[in-house]
């Protein structure tokens, strides 16, 4: 197998939209300018007819394809980057003959490998880390391995950089045929997947590939838990990365959520993600509750003499904004909406230990799993809401876990079907609400990662008429085939008409944005988001949902 994945690729006419379909009416294929772009091999060629292009004079559609396609062109130099760091760590120049000597003089423990070296070498020509230009390193012997048809596609661009390296980084590392079924069952659907997705996909492969294994890799994985560093970011803040068990990460960010909701409801002015860092910030440093001030602003903490104020340091991690964040944060001209079915107080249940201290709110975490799962009958991975695929092990250990604080999902292995929503631990939203959730798992528009959980419920077609009383489309009811949860960002620019949503069945929306272009998502399932191209008319006029 040839080394340099760039020595592979030749334009293929049959890849071409791969995982896309068009709207009835639509532009027959080749008829519009990114059709005929996307026909050019991701080269220089390329490069050059996007360089020519006046973006001023082009209409509103083409121009997120002139980003695709510049994108392409931006795949292949990543993938000849990768190629060409992987050379220099098989290159001769860097088989020091005095190599064993260094490692030996190195702290115990440490050991230098070719691939170190080069990575030491590029970090400083890169400015990046020494991991980062490792990663690289990787990337380029993958894409010359195991993955080579990941290498090729990336060459191509028919796959981002950031997809190809989701797939080296969770296959990467694994016997050749194991990396390989991986990559046989992950990449030609690849192009209707987010990165978030992609490394999902091949979380669930390689558990499917290599079920016997996944201990083993959870066990590797486990040990190499971790919290970074403080990262300087602007404004006198730090950023703070935690690696750890997805278990472990999942109940943290839904205490801190609950912890942070429960003050809110008692009047605290600060927002979610403010309360979230806070809490964090008082539980591991043992400081006392910051006194909020009648103007909203937050006293310093005072405990055993010590002065610091709760910004002194920042916590990165995402979080909805509260309305009042995030009507803060709104594009201009988007009126706030609240949300339709948001999470109540009394979702969170206090427990208080024996010794009579008040603990925090207990939270639940959401572990969907097929029912052959639970029995033991086969090893299909389980789905961890706000996480992705975990491994049946750990998934039959959580669900075995009664007196935990795990909502167990139980579904049918082959239509996908609830069959069990056990109940437990908190007081549960309305059934259809529940259903829902379950039904969709993440906001519906295109590749967002929001966890339903965390969205608000949106009606699809509007329940209440306009305020000003202004005739209007039929308006919708409150039923499963109507509803679909929306992160509070989508939520606002679907309800000011920026964003336009249809759901013609169940579990299935059809996206249309701004430009022109439809997209068909069905967040619950495997099922790729698919580019349905333009309209069959020019978006200006109101369409017909």
């Amino acid at each position: 197998m040839p080394d340099d994945p760039l020595g592979r690729i030749a334009p293929d006419p049959d890849d071409r939209g791969r995982g896309a379909a068009v709207v009835a009416g639509a532009p027959a294929a080749g008829e519009g300018l990114g059709e005929r772009l996307d026909a050019m091999a991701a080269g220089p060629g390329l490069l050059a007819e996007l360089e020519a292009l006046d973006l001023g004079a082009l209409p509103s559609f083409e121009l997120p394809e002139v980003v695709v396609q510049a994108r392409r062109v931006a795949a292949r130099a990543h993938a000849l980057e990768a190629a060409a760091a992987a050379a220099l760590a098989r290159h001769p120049d860097l088989r020091h003959p005095d190599l064993a000597a260094v490692c030996r003089s190195l702290p115990e423990g440490t050991a230098f490998v070719h691939a170190d070296l080069a990575a030491a070498d590029l970090s400083a020509r890169l400015l990046v880390s020494p991991g980062e230009a490792k990663l690289l390193i990787r990337e380029g012997r993958a894409y010359a391995g195991a993955l080579a048809d990941t290498g090729a596609a990336l060459a191509d661009g028919r796959i981002e950089p950031a997809k190809a390296r989701a797939i080296v980084q969770g296959a990467g590392d694994e016997p050749a045929h194991v990396a390989a079924a991986v990559e046989a069952e992950v990449l030609p659907r690849v192009a209707g997947r987010s990165v978030k997705q992609v490394r999902a996909d091949v979380a669930r492969a390689l558990n499917r590939v290599d079920p016997d294994g996944a201990a083993d890799r959870h066990r590797t994985a486990r040990a190499a838990r971790t919290v970074s560093r403080p990262r300087i970011l602007q404004d006198g803040m730090a950023g703070l990365w935690a690696v750890l068990p997805a278990a472990d990460a999942v109940r943290l960010d839904g205490m801190l959520d609950a912890l942070a909701r429960r003050s809110r409801h008692a009047g605290d002015p600060r927002t979610l993600d403010q309360l979230r860092a806070d809490e964090l910030l008082d539980r591991v440093l043992g400081r006392t509750a910051h006194p909020a001030a009648a103007g909203g602003t937050v006293a310093p903490s005072h405990r055993d003499g010590a002065h610091e104020h709760h910004d002194a340091f920042g916590l990165v991690a995402g979080s909805d904004a509260e309305p009042a964040q995030a009507e803060a944060a709104a594009p201009a001209g988007v009126a706030p909406t609240r949300a339709e079915v948001a999470p109540a107080p009394a979702d969170l249940v206090a427990a208080r230990p024996r010794d009579g201290r008040e603990a925090g709110p207990r939270t639940v975490v959401h572990l969907t799993m097929s029912l052959g799962t639970l029995l033991g009958a086969d090893d299909a991975p389980g789905d961890l809401a706000g996480y992705g695929p975990i491994d049946a092990q750990q998934a039959r250990a959580m669900a075995l876990d009664l007196g935990s604080t795990w909502q167990r999902v139980v579904t049918d292995p082959l239509s996908g079907t609830v069959l069990d929503v056990g109940r437990t631990t908190y007081r549960p939203p309305a059934a259809l609400a529940d259903h829902v959730r379950h039904r969709d798992k993440y906001c519906t528009a295109p590749g967002c990662p929001v966890p339903a959980t965390r969205c608000d419920l949106d009606h699809t077609r509007a329940y209440h008429p306009p305020a000003d009383g202004t005739p209007t489309r039929p308006l919708g009811t409150t039923c499963a085939h109507n509803l679909g949860p929306l992160c509070r960002t989508h939520h606002r620019l679907k309800t000011a008409g920026i964003l336009r949503v249809h759901q013609p069945t169940a579990g299935e929306f059809i996206w249309r944005t701004p430009t022109g272009h439809a997209f068909r998502v069905r967040p619950g399932t495997d099922e790729p988001t698919l580019h349905l191209g333009a309209p069959p008319h020019p978006p200006d006029p109101p369409l017909p949902f």
